[in-house]
């Protein structure tokens, strides 16, 4: 009955991936809103971004999203509680973020490190950078968590290519 089902959807072309992405973000803005964090589009699309087609590309996202978004988040923190956050600081701090990224041969990793370096680095007023930093982390690793156990659980496939 289930496969009937998804071979009808996949012809329609809906597949296993995206069914995958709604039930993630369903569950992460479940999660979300019952522990009250406190930017739940951030683990959303942590969730939308983690989801591939095999669990080895999964994986391999989820790892360079946990790396690129607690190493943003430093450098960024680091950055905002030491200089004053400007057109200069912000730019010396992404040339630093890619150094480091390349130094360990992250570079999957270099434009997620980027963007949460600029989200906290440009989106907190003194004062809150810590708290911002935290659990702009936070939210990220909770979607990609639930993302990767339903890409794991639900319709598990590696090496395969399906309709998305």
């Amino acid at each position: 009955m289930l496969k009937n089902t998804l071979d009808k959807l996949t012809r329609h072309g809906i597949g296993p991936r995206s069914i995958k992405t709604g039930i993630a973000v369903m569950i992460t803005l479940f999660v979300a809103d019952r522990f009250q964090l406190t930017n739940p589009f951030f683990a959303a699309i942590a969730a939308v971004f983690a989801m591939e087609s095999t669990m080895t590309a999964t994986f391999s996202v989820i790892r360079d999203r946990l790396l690129g978004t607690v190493l943003g988040a430093l450098i960024a923190l680091i950055f905002s509680l030491l200089l004053p956050m400007n057109p200069v600081t912000i730019g010396l701090g992404i040339v630093i973020v890619i150094f480091v990224c390349n130094l360990f041969k992250w570079q999957g990793t270099i434009k997620i490190a980027i963007i949460v370096f600029l989200a906290i680095g440009l989106g907190t007023s003194s004062g809150n950078q810590v708290s911002y930093a935290f659990y702009r982390t936070l939210d990220t690793f909770i979607g990609l968590i639930i993302s990767g156990l339903i890409n794991y659980f639900v319709f598990p496939m590696d090496k395969v290519n399906t309709k998305e």
